[in-house]
């Protein structure tokens, strides 16, 4: 699961997480049309998604709805 949906860490090398209402309105309509995948997101999931799957970049928006999840960097 990836971190909870809060900004942590600020040193090189670090992402940082945030909520962001783009995300979190995405995983609403993908939660409406009971379908993953949203054009919003770089990765989207129903469940947890995989952190694997994750691009070691500097700032992630995150945002879920029910089982619905949405990152976009």
């Amino acid at each position: 699961m990836p971190p909870a949906p809060t900004t942590t860490g600020n040193g090189p090398g670090t992402t940082t997480w945030v909520t962001s209402p783009e995300a979190v309105a995405a995983a609403k309509r993908m939660a409406a049309a009971e379908a993953v995948g949203d054009p919003v997101c770089s990765l989207s999931a129903v469940g947890q998604p995989n952190p694997n799957l994750v691009p070691p970049v500097g700032r992630i928006g995150i945002g879920h709805y029910g089982n619905y999840w949405c990152l976009i960097w």
